[in-house]
């Protein structure tokens, strides 16, 4: 089938980079109900140039095809306006028709049907290889992009204790990892993941990215969204205010029809509500607990730079 014209009235996209369990559901979600914004499930699209190279990412042979979910309902409600069992069946055929479709030209039609709103896409698979986000990069030169990051120590914890994901995810981004003759230790991931995001921002304009921390989204919540909404452009009054704190009314929030359950992080989908904590808690989010884990002094020196301590 022939390509669609690309969304030249669209406002560019923003693309958050950030690993798995870095608040992304909940930092998306509340984005995502701003009304100048398209919030959106986890898409995984720039993991190959084709719709084909999307169907069949490596990720999917080994999570049950979840990768696929965050697309599927998307298309489901802004192509055919609800999220069901028929239009999530809609949208997989809408997809194989179009499956040598170069993947930019499916974020196009996208970016069209949000317009004029923000599309927005918070996808962690991106911050696996540098080379999906090189893809980003050529395909959207003048995108906006937001780095999230949290506490390395934090992180580890999260990722371990998160069931059986955590630790397939680990091994996934360890298996990227080159020069290495050995496993890398999660911790090491970790800086090696955020030192690649940062070098590659570091080449754009200083108005094209932002860099949050992630335990802010969830303590001192409204300023730091404040200063997000108004690195992308738009305005954060009471109204919009208020609709950011409800990120559980979104049409995405919850689980999806048959078909199409997941999207985003299990545990905000059983419960999308905003679990904030106080402003007095963040200090104690920032520390870096090296007495919980060996920090390589590297690793620690970024993390320093990122603001943890």
């Amino acid at each position: 089938m022939d390509a669609l014209t690309p969304a030249t009235d669209a406002p560019q996209p923003v693309f958050v980079l950030a690993l798995p369990k870095t608040y992304t559901s909940v930092f998306g979600g509340m984005l995502g109900q701003h009304p100048g914004i398209m919030g959106t499930p986890e898409l995984n699209m720039f993991v190959g140039e084709t719709v084909h190279d999307w169907a069949y990412q490596p990720a999917n042979d080994v999570l049950f095809n979840v990768f696929r979910d965050g697309l599927l309902r998307t298309l489901s409600q802004l192509q055919f306006g609800a999220q069901t069992v028929q239009t999530v069946q809609a949208a997989e055929q809408w997809l194989v028709d179009r499956q040598n479709w170069p993947i930019r030209d499916v974020f196009e039609h996208l970016r069209a049907l949000s317009a004029p709103k923000i599309l927005l896409d918070q996808s962690p698979i991106y911050t696996m290889k540098p080379a999906y986000i090189l893809r980003i990069l050529d395909a959207y030169p003048d995108a906006k992009f937001i780095h999230l990051v949290r506490n390395p120590t934090g992180w580890v914890k999260s990722m371990l204790g998160w069931q059986r994901i955590g630790p397939v995810l680990l091994d996934m981004y360890a298996q990227e990892e080159q020069g290495l003759s050995r496993k890398p230790d999660p911790v090491e991931i970790w800086h090696a993941t955020h030192e690649g995001i940062a070098g590659l921002l570091s080449q754009l304009p200083d108005d094209q990215w932002i860099r949050v921390q992630g335990e802010t989204v969830i303590t001192d919540t409204v300023p730091a969204m404040r200063r997000v909404v108004e690195f992308l452009g738009l305005s954060m009054g009471p109204a919009e205010t208020e609709e950011m704190m409800h990120p559980e009314n979104s049409v995405f929030a919850g689980w999806g029809p048959p078909g199409a359950r997941g999207g985003n992080n299990p545990d905000f989908l059983s419960d999308p509500r905003l679990k904030l904590k106080t402003v007095d808690q963040l200090p104690g989010l920032l520390k870096i607990q090296t007495d919980a884990m060996n920090v390589p002094p590297e690793a620690l020196t970024f993390a320093r730079e990122l603001g943890y301590q």
